[in-house]
């Protein structure tokens, strides 16, 4: 019956038959799957052997055959890989920051451009149900794949996938994970982007243990290649890292201006389309900033460095760190800025447009903005403590002086 036929340990780890035949010692079927494997060549026995273990893995569970399926052992095995993952990069980790989720080596923040992405393949099957349309809804978290097609994350996303090469992918509204059997070593050089709009943030954990958050109107392109001498990432907008130590393999964050290289850090990076500058500000640790004419510099904490579009000298200089990095725990801090600056910010922060009829732009603004409180709060504040009225219009909010 299965003559001639190879499959891939993802494939296996769908096949009922399979599974019940280990789960069974071998008693099951024995003969068909022994067969099976006396025809396969070098390749195809280690990815069976490689199914067999990881399924022996699962069943240390102590499941019974009523909830045995290939769903459950999907889910089970994804669990134990990612419990798997965290202890391994924990034990790597030296520090603790002030939020709970940033418990890995180094840590930190990047705003700045992204070129074109591809993705490594999703099962269709799997990822159907969340296709979106040509014409899709750009207030939708999206992943975007190698073929240009665009799958949403909904507020009731809960999917667990199994991918090809034997790594998974877990979803849900908040999160999407990678992770990979412990000794598996995937040469994908496929890229994922990830994509959030106005008003949201996402979570994602890499296939090496490095988490990332991503603020909102802001991308991510990156690979699940485990056996590159580099892990670099793309990134347009903003997002916080927390990176999985591995001093084999460095990791890279690369804009148009700078290319910054990971020592065992918490930094920032900005570079949104409104600026005309490239900035890292360096909270812990070490990097290493160089423009495109290959001069650089290594940055200190609590130092910026600043590199204008229009200009090729990087420049240092101290700064409050706490104030970059408090987006992180729903938090906006301004002091003494112009409320036109503040502008392009707060649009991303409530999803809405802001507008001025006049003077207004210059008024300077002091305070801090919580990620809790609705815009309507916002608007409040200011028309009761600084004597500046609106206008709501859909989505467009009008400021002015009565």
């Amino acid at each position: 019956m299965l003559k001639n036929q190879k499959f891939k340990i993802e494939e296996l780890l769908n096949n009922d038959d399979f599974i019940l035949w280990i789960k069974s010692n071998g008693n099951l079927s024995n003969a068909t799957w022994q067969a099976y494997k006396k025809q396969l060549n070098a390749e195809g026995k280690a990815d069976f052997e490689k199914a067999i273990s990881i399924l022996n893995k699962v069943f240390t569970l102590h499941v019974d055959d009523k909830t045995l399926s290939k769903e459950f052992v999907q889910e089970q095995y994804i669990r134990l890989l990612e419990v798997s993952k965290k202890e391994q990069t924990a034990k790597k980790s030296k520090y603790i920051i002030f939020r709970k989720v940033l418990k890995y080596a180094a840590i930190f923040i990047i705003l700045f451009s992204i070129g074109d992405a591809v993705i490594s393949t999703f099962s269709k099957k799997s990822f159907a149900k969340h296709l979106v349309a040509a014409t899709y809804n750009t207030s939708d978290i999206l992943i975007k794949t190698s073929t240009n097609d665009y799958y949403k994350i909904k507020e009731d996303t809960n999917s667990k996938w199994l991918m090809e090469n034997g790594i998974f992918v877990t979803v849900n509204s908040d999160k999407i994970s990678f992770v990979s059997t412990d000794d598996l070593k995937t040469t994908s050089s496929l890229d994922y982007t990830v994509i959030v709009p106005k008003g949201k943030n996402y979570q994602i954990s890499m296939i090496d243990g490095t988490e990332v958050e991503l603020n909102s109107e802001s991308e991510i392109t990156f690979n699940n290649s485990t056996t590159t001498k580099e892990r670099k990432v793309n990134l347009k907008g903003e997002a916080f890292f927390s990176v999985a130590h591995n001093k084999e393999r460095p990791f890279l964050v690369k804009s148009s201006d700078l290319e910054i290289k990971v020592l065992g850090t918490e930094f920032n990076v900005s570079n949104y389309k409104e600026n005309n500058f490239t900035s890292t500000t360096l909270v812990k640790g070490s990097i290493k900033v160089s423009n495109p004419q290959g001069e650089s510099a290594i940055i200190k904490p609590g130092n910026q460095a600043k590199l204008y579009h229009n200009e090729n000298k990087i420049i240092v200089e101290k700064i409050d760190v706490q104030n970059i990095v408090a987006w992180t725990s729903g938090v906006l801090i301004f002091r003494n800025e112009k409320l036109e600056k503040l502008i392009p910010k707060l649009n991303r922060w409530f999803n809405v447009e802001f507008k001025f009829e006049g003077k207004e732009r210059d008024y300077q603004f002091t305070g801090t903005l919580k990620k809790e409180n609705d815009l309507n709060h916002f608007l409040q504040m200011l028309k009761y403590t600084e004597g500046i009225s609106y206008q709501i219009n859909d989505n467009e909010v009008t400021l002015f002086f009565e």
